[in-house]
């Protein structure tokens, strides 16, 4: 049965054509050697098989890992050093069946302009000049055939912004933008903005909410900043759904458009996603390391 699948999708992804038009012009048929129908519902099935072997290339062993999600892929090295890692992610491009490698055989050319570099610590170094006595060790770019790789300070993989300290205040300005947006566009479509809201609003502010924002605890201080500037976008947002004067309390406001309070619902999803994690099954990624720190808080990642 499975020899039928993959004869079947070689059958498909064969024989296509395709022609390019911009400015009125129109090509000739131009043959491609592999390819699919533009918006067929295999492409997503078939790109995973295309670059399985982009993550499988090379031996990762303990330190060294690769995440990827169709066409963004992340290499992740844990070391003592900043240059240590550097010379490893390198190594990972570069050595031979390596990555390059891998690009060259599936006509698939990486941009290496566009990549990027982040040191993931905390680490701080004495500052010779300036009034702070440290700052941020400094980061070191990397070169890929001869195309230098800078060294960035903040990334945006998979719709979370990663700063070099994890700090996620970027993400959180970026979460801030995204719902001061929404309110703007959507405040006129009054009869149909609470629905909206609950629907798109939310579900767009709160992606990762379990990353980055942290409820106040009495072992730990929180992110009461970044939930209290939110929950103000939502009032703004309920205050638009009733239709009623500014003055109006937020406790009224709650009850009348039936959305939860701010602070709840962040309790809410943090709730959610943790029901998540303690019911992962044993073959997950994930399961051993939450049994290991079910029972202790964690203060380092």
């Amino acid at each position: 049965m499975l020899r039928q699948y993959t004869d079947w999708i070689t059958c498909k992804v064969a024989g296509c054509h395709t022609t390019l038009k911009f400015d009125g012009y129109k090509s000739e048929l131009l043959p491609l050697s592999k390819g699919l129908n533009q918006g067929c519902p295999l492409s997503g099935i078939v790109f995973q098989f295309y670059n399985s072997d982009l993550v499988d290339v090379g031996e990762l062993n303990k330190g060294k890992d690769v995440v990827m999600l169709m066409d963004d892929t992340l290499l992740s090295v844990c070391g003592k050093t900043l240059i240590e890692m550097n010379n490893w992610v390198k190594n990972m491009m570069t050595r031979d069946g390596s990555r390059l490698d891998w690009s060259c055989m599936h006509q698939c050319k990486f941009a290496i302009d566009k990549f990027g570099v982040m040191g993931l610590t905390r680490r701080r170094e004495p500052n010779p000049s300036g009034s702070l006595k440290t700052r941020p060790i400094q980061r070191r770019p990397i070169f890929l055939q001869g195309v230098k790789v800078l060294a960035i300070a903040t990334q945006k993989f998979l719709g979370v912004m990663l700063d070099q300290e994890l700090r996620w205040k970027e993400h959180c300005q970026y979460v801030l933008q995204k719902g001061v947006k929404w309110v703007t566009q959507y405040w006129r479509l009054t009869k149909y903005m609470r629905w909206f809201f609950i629907s798109v609003a939310i579900p767009r502010m709160m992606y990762a909410a379990d990353l980055f924002l942290v409820p106040g605890l009495g072992i730990s201080k929180g992110t009461k900043g970044f939930i209290s500037k939110l929950a103000k976008i939502q009032r703004q947002a309920k205050l638009h759904i009733i239709g009623v004067l500014r003055s109006a309390p937020t406790d009224a406001i709650d009850a009348c458009t039936d959305v939860l309070a701010f602070h709840l619902l962040v309790e809410n999803l943090k709730y959610r996603a943790a029901t998540r994690l303690v019911n992962l099954p044993q073959s997950h990624p994930l399961e051993k390391h939450i049994v290991r720190e079910v029972n202790r808080y964690v203060k380092l990642h």
